[in-house]
């Protein structure tokens, strides 16, 4: 009996702190109706449950003064590209490999407190056709090498010193195995090959890195279906897609390249490399095509392929490019490829010429992100490299302290401003419309982009505000639906990942702030208007 005593007494007791929440709601949302007695009516006033970490609303929010909107538009007409996911490279695994915090910058890549990527973009190094078919070996893709070294360890710095190449290798296999074991698979792998094995190109003294030589079609078709089925079992993921060439249209000197003609790439793709990976079992890869240097040059090659071989639309193909020297005009859709339903991916992209750790260069990609997503229609966006010592490029979102061996790193500003797209949009989600409405009052800054992705009853806006000076308020609506939740997260110089719940008022508006100079993305769900959610 004491205890059932206890117990009412402490119900009567949060009670009175209930009826003292509602009354100063009350106050504050002013004429409210009040029984005879003097309380509030629970017909009238909505009582709280105690505040609980989750998304769901909890209580209203003042009534918003703006009449701007933000409208989220549902119509198939306002129904755009399919969301493949956000990734990184790991060009410069080696960096990652002998970090001594490596596995807390994996973390930070892929970890659900990081940015929450699900597309990773390997390397398939020529190395491992040292011992080519022609010899009748197998190709040695050191899948049941020893990787687990130290980071610091005096095998990896000897390594470091005799043989990078192998190095880089037990790094990827090191990569690999982490996600693996931390049972991260939803992951799309893709990888990508910088240079064929040098026996198989053509080289002269005008070719740097020399040109694939399409005398060994078959051979190369069958090293690059050895990989995915070597990596699918050794590891036994999803290796989503391979990519034979890294930027054939240049093959820059200063890295590993090889050059490759258009309608040669095609040729290969659709009689050599689809065929292999069907005969071998794996007819659920698909084939990177294209990956040239600068968009505007990816979006030639993609149409000048499709127009040589439209068969290349039945090879299981994405399309894809790099954004190296691209100016907000250049970020265009590939056309021909949306024709035919053919995913379009953007596989590289960073600052090569200068480095900035400002906010000032994390708005930047703000709204480079912004773009490829709302202009170029791209389903997938691939950060070059995700962690490395930079000292004068902008190529990395995790700074380690040092080239060699590491012993700790920072975020860079720009790790912030991507994670407002890659933690929030989810893979299989839709491009949608949105539409802006500025009234006279309170205006939407002109600068302001905004989209909106759709997944079942979800939704993400990603609002980029380019405006230096000017915040903003806007209501935030969907066509034809009612919120059932509204959650913001806000990075600006000041803040990162900001996280507020955006409750409805009593009239059932929602409002959002936009801070001057930020991105806001805002997520929740959505039901029919009049529809009860349980």
């Amino acid at each position: 009996m004491a205890v059932i005593k206890k117990t009412i007494l402490i119900e009567q007791f949060m009670k009175k702190i209930y009826l003292s929440l509602c009354a100063s709601l009350f106050l504050l949302l002013g004429g409210i109706t009040a029984c005879d007695d003097g309380s509030l009516s629970h017909d009238d006033v909505y009582i709280p449950d105690p505040v609980v970490n989750s998304d769901e609303d909890d209580g209203y929010s003042l009534e918003p003064t703006t009449e701007s909107v933000i409208r989220i538009q549902m119509g198939d007409e306002h129904r755009h590209q399919t969301i493949d996911g956000f990734g990184c490279n790991f060009g410069w695994m080696e960096a990652v490999y002998r970090c001594t915090q490596r596995e807390q910058v994996m973390e930070d890549l892929y970890g659900e407190n990081g940015l929450r990527f699900n597309v990773y973009r390997g390397e398939v190094c020529s190395s491992a056709a040292s011992s080519s078919s022609e010899d009748g070996k197998p190709f040695d893709f050191k899948t049941n090498a020893n990787w687990q070294y130290a980071a610091d360890s005096p095998e990896l710095t000897k390594l470091a010193a005799t043989d990078g190449g192998r190095l880089k290798e037990l790094a990827q296999l090191w990569i690999i195995d982490y996600l693996t074991k931390k049972k991260y698979l939803d992951i799309y792998y893709f990888f990508s090959v910088w240079t064929p094995p040098v026996i198989w190109k053509t080289i002269d003294e005008t070719d740097v890195n020399g040109s694939f030589n399409s005398k060994y079609n078959a051979e190369y078709a069958h090293f690059l279906t050895s990989f995915v089925k070597a990596f699918k079992e050794r590891f036994g993921i999803n290796v989503y897609g391979i990519s034979g060439w890294n930027e054939p249209d240049k093959a820059m000197g200063g890295w590993d390249g090889c050059l490759w003609d258009n309608h040669q790439m095609a040729d290969f793709v659709h009689s050599h490399l689809r065929p292999e990976l069907n005969r071998q079992g794996c007819e659920n890869t698909k084939i990177i095509y294209g990956e040239a240097a600068w968009w505007a040059d990816a979006i030639t090659w993609a149409a000048e392929s499709l127009s040589y071989k439209p068969e290349l639309a039945d090879d299981d193909v994405v399309m894809a490019g790099h954004g190296y020297s691209t100016v907000s005009s250049n970020i265009q859709p590939m056309a021909a490829a949306e024709e035919k339903g053919i995913h379009v991916w953007q596989t590289e992209t960073c600052d090569d010429k200068t480095r900035d750790e400002t906010w000032n260069d994390a708005m930047k990609w703000a709204q480079n992100y912004q773009g490829y997503l709302m202009n170029a229609h791209t389903s997938a966006i691939v950060w070059w490299a995700g962690a490395r010592y930079c000292t004068s490029t902008g190529e990395n979102l995790l700074q380690l302290d040092d080239w060699d061996i590491s012993h700790s790193y920072y975020r860079v500003d720009r790790y912030y401003s991507i994670g407002q797209f890659s933690r929030y949009i989810p893979r299989n989600s839709r491009r949608a419309d949105v539409e802006k409405i500025s009234a006279t009052a309170n205006k939407i800054p002109r600068e302001l982009t905004a989209s909106a992705y759709i997944k079942d009853d979800t939704y993400t806006i990603v609002l980029v505000n380019s405006n230096k000076t000017k915040a903003f308020e806007a209501l935030v609506e969907i066509e034809g639906k009612e919120f059932q939740s509204m959650v913001s997260y806000t990075s600006n110089e000041s803040v990162k990942w900001f996280r507020k719940k955006l409750n409805p008022s009593v009239s059932g508006k929602r409002a959002v702030t936009v801070p001057k100079y930020s991105v806001v993305t805002i997520t929740g769900k959505f039901k029919e208007k009049g529809q009860t959610v349980e």
